[in-house]
């Protein structure tokens, strides 16, 4: 998602360069052609940058058909991107970077104050392990073994909406 920004914001720096650079040679040579290619060049940077959003947002990471069902999330700020965790009221989970950028998957328990993760057949919830547990506290998952995730905010919390 950073990679296709950093294409996204490249194509309309050099767009508008490109017309500003039309716009300067207009006021120094006073020719209406000049001015007529910095708005060409300006509206198309414009369409293409526009264009390039909307394949990223629909097409390369589309929005997630799940977060309707959403009963808890959380989250964790990170240097390189950051953890985020879906429940679901199917009895499914999702963890990734973000809500659009799903890592991996599998299904949950409940066991009083506790959630384990165990992920699908092959997969892993993250690094080498198969399975992490976190205690529910009132605004935080905390993790039990050391996977790497260590702890997530509460963002999103609809527990006591779901039957255990």
């Amino acid at each position: 998602m950073l990679l296709f920004g950093l294409v996204v914001l490249a194509t309309g720096i050099v767009g508008l360069l490109i017309s500003l650079t039309f716009a300067s040679i207009a006021v120094f040579k006073k020719g209406a052609k000049n001015w007529r290619r910095s708005g060409i060049a300006f509206l198309t940077t414009l369409a293409v940058t526009l264009c390039l959003i909307l394949v990223q947002e629909l097409v390369i990471y589309p929005p997630n058909p799940k977060l309707e069902r959403l009963i808890l999330s959380a989250y964790r700020e990170a240097p390189i991107g950051g953890i985020w965790l879906g429940i679901y009221d199917d009895n499914t989970w999702q963890l990734g970077y973000s809500s659009k950028e799903i890592t991996s998957e599998g299904t949950y328990r409940f066991s009083g104050d506790t959630l384990l993760l165990v992920a699908d057949n092959g997969a892993k919830v993250i690094g080498d392990f198969d399975q992490t547990a976190f205690i529910i506290k009132a605004n935080q998952l905390v993790e039990l073994n050391n996977s790497g995730i260590r702890s997530l905010e509460i963002l999103q919390n609809r527990l006591n909406e779901k039957k255990l």
